[in-house]
């Protein structure tokens, strides 16, 4: 399979560019989003190029854990669309086979205190009253289901509608079958900006050449705020998260594996009534720098141990791992599991997250460039990408929407709320 782009004649005749490509629709961006939305424009019958400015499965998707989280989805609109995505995975397995290491074990958090428990208590009884598949373990129940626990946990909840892929495998893997289905993915391809007559948008102008098109989705992630240039502001946020992959290990891991300093990240834990920042803050953190600790531990097909996950909010649009959250990721794996001290470093990642100040994507025509429609603002991209690329195909194509997508309109209020730190 060839994925590099071909490349036309560089040479311009006066201001006139190059035609590198032609289709219905132009899709900006070679991640989940991006790759979705190209496969199921294709599977409605529509003539797609993607234009991806790196290679596919490059950036967040090809950076990130592979977390389908439904437990620390909030109740509502956002739990619906999660919902709706985690079951594409179901059919997507069925399509590409076991080629994206998908697994559906299921999600624990375990914790250490008291004051912790009740927290979690807490938690699971108000997800149950909201319909999602929770329990509250103790510490024999914990370890029976995940050994490789410290002596030193005391319980966890579990979720069993939680479940884990290798998404830049997943990616890769829906980006061939597209290609099957007529997509031409353009790798090394950045786009410059939108081609434009009498003010609608007609095309993507890349590095290469244009791509005249009767409507483009830009699916760029945290590129979006280049559109910035175009006259349209897109209100994300820059948020850094990091992995790290280890040697392999021989105990056992079936499950995803939160700890519990990962609960502060999100609002619905902050809110209940015995929550308090104290009991889910580490010595090992480095809040003094902007760097919090969303721990967590995974382990590959392959048996490899997978943690994470480092997090701050990077000023400009950096891609490697600070040293101190480097650092913190390791001090913390160590405190838990110091047998582990010998074990080897593969490979280090960090993925750029475009957050929302209500951690919902965006999805939405945009009046003021006709032509144009915005997907982007992807926190939790495993579960709601493949849904946006499909929603979007339906949007496109005039169909009735699997979903309702006002919620997730560019310019509802919500949006304009954001924090120094976006918590979710």
């Amino acid at each position: 399979m060839q994925w590099s782009p071909r490349r036309g004649d560089l040479r311009t005749n006066g201001a006139q560019q190059m035609i590198l490509d032609k289709a219905d629709v132009v899709v900006v961006g070679g991640g989940t989003v991006g790759i979705s939305t190209a496969f199921f424009l294709a599977s409605k019958g529509h003539d797609v190029v993607v234009a991806e400015a790196r290679e596919v499965a490059f950036g967040a998707s090809g950076r990130n854990m592979g977390f389908l989280h439904m437990h620390n989805r909030a109740a509502g609109f956002q739990l619906e669309l999660a919902r709706a995505g985690r079951a594409l995975y179901d059919e997507f397995s069925e399509l590409l086979g076991p080629s994206f290491e998908f697994q559906t074990n299921g999600a624990m958090t375990y914790f250490y205190t008291d004051e912790q428990r009740q927290v979690f208590k807490e938690f699971v009884d108000m997800r149950r009253g909201q319909g999602v598949g929770m329990e509250l373990l103790d510490a024999e129940q914990a370890r029976e289901a995940a050994p490789i626990l410290s002596p030193d946990v005391i319980g966890a909840t579990f979720s069993p509608e939680d479940g884990q892929i290798r998404t830049p495998k997943f990616v890769r893997s829906l980006a061939q079958e597209s290609i099957r289905r007529g997509v031409r993915i353009r790798e090394n391809t950045p786009a410059l900006g939108l081609l434009k007559s009498r003010d609608a948008v007609k095309g993507v102008r890349t590095l290469y050449g244009d791509i005249p098109a009767d409507r483009v989705v830009w699916c760029g992630g945290v590129w979006s705020t280049m559109l910035k240039a175009e006259g349209l502001d897109v209100p994300i946020r820059t948020e850094r998260l990091g992995a790290i992959m280890m040697g392999e290990v021989e105990e056992q891991l079936d499950k995803i594996l939160n700890g519990p300093l990962a609960v502060k990240q999100y609002s619905f834990y902050r809110d209940l009534p015995s929550y308090k920042d104290e009991y889910f803050t580490s010595p090992n953190e480095d809040s003094g720098h902007g760097i919090e600790h969303l721990e967590v531990v995974s382990k590959t097909e392959n048996g490899n141990l997978f943690i994470g996950c480092p997090m701050d909010y990077p000023d400009q649009l950096d891609d490697r791992m600070p040293l101190g959250g480097l650092k913190m990721a390791i001090d913390a794996l160590l405190e838990q599991f110091p047998n582990y001290r010998s074990l080897g470093v593969e490979g280090t990642w960090t993925g750029l997250i475009p957050a929302t100040a209500d951690a919902m994507p965006i999805l939405d025509e945009v009046d003021a460039l006709p032509g144009l429609v915005l997907a982007t603002g992807h926190v939790f991209g495993n579960l709601a990408g493949p849904i946006t690329g499909k929603l979007v195909s339906e949007l496109i194509s005039g169909d009735e929407l699997s979903l309702p997508i006002d919620e997730l309109a560019l310019d509802r209020p919500a949006l304009a709320n954001a924090d120094d730190v976006i918590r979710w």
